[in-house]
């Protein structure tokens, strides 16, 4: 009898996967709400679910302005990096393998959960979607256009994470 091809290991780029089993990303919101650190039920969460070939985490901001969703973790800070190393190793010592989902929410963010400012986003178009805060769902606002200095310090921002992330 043969091993059905989803149960047998796979070679993605540079990581040797036990399974071609992939966790699609779900955004729990689970993280702190007041500095978007990834919790102790985040590392269980996701080392419960080790034995996919790959876990794609949820969206991760990469910076204060790309953050846009109540709840959701971030990778811009010491204490997130700690927050997913506490993840990270969890899943590693249940056999799994994890990568991160970076994002920017653009104009899908809102005020409220920036402090006061503006969404950045490719237009000044507001999406007429709903954003989640912290207050609850509201609706989206007219973002803030990048300017070509937002979109450098922006891509420098996914970079640097990025980096962070094949680091570990």
């Amino acid at each position: 009898m043969s091993i059905p091809p989803l149960f047998t290991s796979y070679r993605m780029g540079d990581l040797n996967l036990s399974n071609r089993i992939v966790m699609a990303p779900l955004t729990r919101m689970r993280a702190r709400p007041d500095d978007q650190v990834p919790t102790a039920l985040q590392a269980e969460y996701y080392a419960q679910r080790a034995t996919a070939g790959l876990i794609v985490a949820e969206g991760i901001a990469i910076s204060p302005e790309g953050f846009g969703w109540a709840g959701t973790p971030g990778l811009w800070t010491e204490d997130q990096v700690r927050g997913w190393r506490r993840v990270t190793n969890a899943v590693h010592a249940a056999g799994g393998r994890i990568v991160a989902q970076l994002w920017h929410t653009g104009a899908i963010s809102h005020p409220d959960l920036l402090g006061g400012a503006q969404p950045l986003s490719a237009s000044d178009v507001d999406p007429k979607q709903v954003s989640v805060t912290l207050a609850g769902r509201v609706p989206t606002v007219a973002p803030r256009p990048m300017t070509k200095d937002d979109i450098r310090r922006t891509r420098s921002e996914e970079r640097r994470v990025g980096k962070e992330c094949r680091s570990r």
